[in-house]
């Protein structure tokens, strides 16, 4: 995404650039770290998923991949671009359908809601700008009137 300035419009000394690989890696990190609070949150709580808590492998390799692959949005390859795509279609498609079947009533407190919510919702903005940059579309300012 550049956020720049047409060459006929003066830019103020706060305007910034960023791109899209930066915004994805930040909203990426911000849903992983959240849900990694989470599960030391449920432990700390004793409400985990006895399957997926901070003494199982299980949940610290998912973190471990998670946050490769929000490494790999740092790189321009196409490939790479890909992999991260398809991870985020997975992990939305485990999110939204395999993990509310696993959601029992102890574990539905109100940070647990919350954390499921906004990490979804972080995991949804991060595809959509995944998407537009693997089309190829550019964010341009609409020029001020």
């Amino acid at each position: 995404m550049n956020v720049t300035a047409p060459p006929t419009q003066s830019v103020s000394r706060t305007a910034r650039q960023t791109t899209y690989r930066a915004q994805i890696a930040l909203i990426m990190l911000a849903a992983f770290s959240l849900s990694i609070v989470h599960t030391v949150y449920a432990w700390l709580a004793g409400i985990e998923d006895p399957g997926f808590t901070v003494t199982t492998p299980l949940a610290w390799g998912f973190y471990l991949v998670a946050l490769a692959v929000t490494a790999l949005v740092l790189r321009e390859e196409r490939w790479a671009q890909l992999v991260v795509l398809v991870f985020l279609v997975l992990v939305l498609l485990i999110g939204i359908f395999y993990y509310p079947t696993m959601f029992e009533l102890r574990q539905q407190t109100t940070f647990g809601w919350f954390e499921n919510d906004v990490y979804l919702g972080l995991l949804m903005l991060a595809l959509y700008l995944g998407i537009q940059r693997f089309r190829g579309v550019t964010l341009v300012p609409k020029p001020a009137r």
